[in-house]
């Protein structure tokens, strides 16, 4: 079983679905020490109807995962059953999504995207 994150004195390594936060190289770390500023790719507040999806496409010349920050301005936290963000290779697009169940309540929904640009 691989170690997904690795906390040591020199920082944090978190690593992708599959590698060993400690071994694995950084294009398949998500987060690790060194790594350069991120940057925001997309940000937005949108209110989305519940069983339904925003997407927004975005540059990303890394094709690294980016990182997503989410919140609802009714204060609920994000989470598979209520909203969320999902992105997939090569992570140039992210939904940004409210409830699987049509008829769910709208929300408004905050976000950035952030791309790491360490290799850019």
């Amino acid at each position: 079983m691989s170690r997904r994150a690795v906390f040591a004195t020199d920082g944090v390594r978190v690593a992708r679905a599959g590698y060993d936060a400690l071994t694995a190289s950084p294009d398949n770390l998500g987060m690790y020490p060194g790594m350069s500023t991120m940057t925001v790719a997309v940000q937005d507040t949108v209110t989305i109807a519940g069983g339904s999806r925003q997407t927004y496409t975005f540059s990303n010349p890394t094709g690294r995962l980016p990182y997503v920050i989410l919140s609802s301005t009714a204060g609920d936290p994000p989470d598979r059953d209520t909203f969320c963000a999902e992105t997939f290779p090569p992570f140039t697009t992210v939904y940004i999504r409210n409830d699987v169940q049509a008829g769910a309540p709208a929300r408004t929904i905050r976000f950035a995207v952030l791309i790491d640009n360490s290799f850019i």
